[in-house]
């Protein structure tokens, strides 16, 4: 053969088994046998040994997986990845349905229905057609790069039908025939078998050594574009089947809810026929100029709701119940279960909620229980199977004394929770560090939770304030903390002083105030000091502080050790001002503003909310309209491009120093 023959015939090998890969992984059609494909797969693979230089990037031979990392690195989402809510009855749904057409104004609205994949959400980036990046979805802001293991899949493309710049989401599953392979040969090896497709993919997808990934046979569906200008969610899912991407087909436009819900009662009942798991339907206005309109929450669209199929419900023995003592002092009942299997999950724990919950339903340690997981984290028990009951056994009193301090515990009648409110409530006192330091809160990068329980046990600390009179000498005297680790950490501590008022007010931990509502609360109080002379009047008027939220900020305010820690958070420097645009001016205001490299004491988000503040434009992309460009480590070509266009350089160092004013 000439050696375009050759290339032709690789052409056509590739083009075949692409396309017969598409059919058996996305559509669950075996157009040929196992033995055929495997014929066509090693003709294909004697060609490219004979001839190297003609192998293409979408060969099914290139996804066998050669590369093994020593860590995922990080990846921040161009647009987050957020989550759906959850909707579990009709009624919920009907109650979805008046509120979006109240918000439009509208009498009648197109739904698109499309099965909930119950796998591991994923975004996949393609430039100029070619497959270049993938990341998980991690906390919907930051994800783990995956794109070594996301070419492995046979159902995703690593080049598209089209020379486009494009950005898709879509969810990695392993089919159910892939599961039982791959358990099967767990069991071979004497190795723990996967409770269900879930978990396996989720591991699956996080595998360092990309052939491992490679073996478990994963495929995916491509659910959205981001950013596309197409009109409706229905043109996005046809144009990503155009593209080349698995798009499944069983979605339906409805037309009113009553069909939605017609649509959902038919899967909940065939949903064993499919080839793999879903829990539920995802339910989104079809609509994208409506979408617009209507927005998003902190952490879903307001556009889309998810329907949780009912789960299933199961009986075991309830051995125990054990307290646990929150940061706002809540003892939460929790049941220790014998374990069993539920909707392919094992499991071992149950949430008894509070005090009411245990009385209403008189529940006895030995008792036979009900279990039920319909959404939650943590399943509930909803009965207790009083036949079964042994002989003698006398009903749960929960305790009157704290488990943790043995502190009386408080119980009003109007409100079911439990409450130890001893401040120094040794499990309430190491929470509300833990909560201090998270992510959301002040982000103390090093101070995990065993951290924080050993400071507190070896008396380095004994809450919040402590933390920044910390030094060296306490720290190496901790367990597997070496001089690299406290200093970065004693770093970490310091810096954390450079935080968003917002985020200062969601760290201290005041009951029923989440992120969203300490920025609300941030705005109209400006700082620290006016916080503390909130009124109950002045809350209840702002938007979207109910009530109990209002409540909870002033019983926290009227609680001396409370305000003694804000005290001393602005004595020691913490005690940021919420920056209006219209009131207060810097070096960025009305600036063109790019951040580029790793930036060490800062997040991203954390710089980007500084700047745009003060009114500074952030893009990605240095430019002639760039004025000013802020260097973390590590920077590649946006430093270049920034010194050939004399574009004003600053470091971190000089990008906080700025912060400080």
């Amino acid at each position: 053969m000439s050696s375009n023959e050759i290339k032709q015939e690789i052409y056509n090998l590739v083009d075949l088994l692409n396309k017969y890969s598409y059919k058996y992984y996305v559509e669950d059609i075996s157009e040929i046998t196992d033995t055929q494909y495997d014929l066509l797969y090693k003709k294909l693979e004697k060609l490219e040994e004979d001839f190297p230089e003609l192998i293409l990037k979408n060969s099914p031979t290139q996804r066998v997986g050669d590369v093994t990392l020593s860590e995922f690195s990080k990846v921040r989402h161009t647009t987050p990845m957020l989550s759906l809510s959850n909707t579990f009855s009709k009624e919920e749904l009907k109650d979805f349905d008046n509120r979006i057409k109240s918000t439009l104004n509208i009498k009648y609205l197109t739904y698109i229905c499309e099965l909930k994949i119950d796998g591991l959400a994923v975004s996949i980036t393609y430039k100029n057609g070619d497959l270049v990046s993938a990341a998980t979805r991690g906390d919907g802001t930051i994800g783990e790069d995956v794109t070594e293991n996301i070419k492995t899949i046979f159902s995703i493309p690593k080049e598209l039908n089209s020379k486009v710049d494009i950005e898709v989401r879509g969810e990695v599953y392993l089919p159910r025939k892939s599961f039982e392979i791959l358990n099967k040969k767990r069991l071979e090896n004497k190795e723990p078998v996967f409770a269900n497709p879930r978990n396996a993919a989720s591991g699956s997808i996080r595998q360092l050594d990309s052939k491992i990934t490679a073996q478990r046979k994963l495929s995916a569906f491509i659910y959205s574009m981001v950013n596309s200008n197409e009109s409706t969610q229905e043109d996005n899912l046809i144009n990503s089947k155009k593209y080349g991407l698995p798009v499944n087909e069983n979605y339906k436009i409805c037309n009113n809810i009553n069909e939605v819900i017609e649509y959902i009662e038919y899967w909940d009942k065939n949903k064993a026929n499919l080839p793999y798991d879903i829990d539920g339907i995802v339910i989104k206005v079809n609509d994208v100029s409506y979408q617009e309109k209507l927005g998003y929450t902190q952490k879903s669209p307001k556009w889309a709701t998810s329907f949780k199929f009912p789960e299933e419900e199961l009986a075991t023995k309830l051995l125990d119940i054990e307290l646990s003592v929150g940061r706002t002092g809540v003892v939460t009942p929790v049941a220790i279960l014998e374990p069993l299997t539920i909707s392919g999950s094992t499991v071992s724990k149950a949430t008894l909620h509070n005090k009411d919950v245990i009385e209403e339903l008189e529940i006895c340690i030995g008792d036979t229980v009900v279990v039920k997981k319909a959404g939650e984290i943590i399943p509930k028990i909803t009965k207790v199977i009083k036949e079964l009951r042994l002989p003698n056994s006398k009903p749960y009193k929960f305790p009157d004394y704290c488990p943790s301090c043995n502190s009386k515990l408080i119980w009003e009648k109007e409100n079911p929770f439990v409450k130890c409110e001893n401040f120094d409530c040794k499990e309430q006192t190491i929470k509300k560090i833990i909560h201090f330091a998270s992510r959301d809160a002040l982000n103390i990068e090093g101070l995990g939770d065993k951290q924080i329980i050993s400071l507190y046990e070896n008396k380095i600390i004994s809450g919040i304030i402590d933390l920044y009179s910390l030094n060296k000498e306490n720290l190496l005297n901790m367990d597997r903390m070496g001089e690299k680790s406290a200093t970065n950490l004693l770093n970490s501590i310091e810096n954390s002083k450079i935080s968003s008022l917002d985020k200062v007010i969601y760290a201290l931990g005041i009951l029923n105030v989440g992120k969203k509502a300490a920025n609300i609360i941030a705005k109209k109080y400006e700082n620290l000091t006016n916080l503390k002379e909130a009124k109950l009047e002045e809350l209840i008027e702002l938007e979207d502080i109910g009530h109990i939220t209002a409540l909870s900020v002033i019983e926290f305010l009227s609680y001396k050790k409370n305000t003694d820690l804000i005290d001393n958070l602005i004595e020691i420097g913490i005690n940021p001002t919420h920056l209006h645009q219209d009131k207060k001016e810097n070096i960025f205001t009305n600036k063109v503003v790019v951040l580029t490299g790793k930036l060490t004491k800062l997040t991203r988000n954390e710089s980007k909310s500084y700047l745009e503040n003060f009114g500074a434009k952030v893009t990605s992309s240095v430019t002639s309209k760039t004025d000013y460009l802020i260097c973390g480590e590590k920077t590649g070509s946006k430093l270049e491009k920034a010194n050939e266009l004399n574009i004003k350089i600053l470091t971190e160092e000089d990008f906080i120093n700025i912060m400080k004013g």
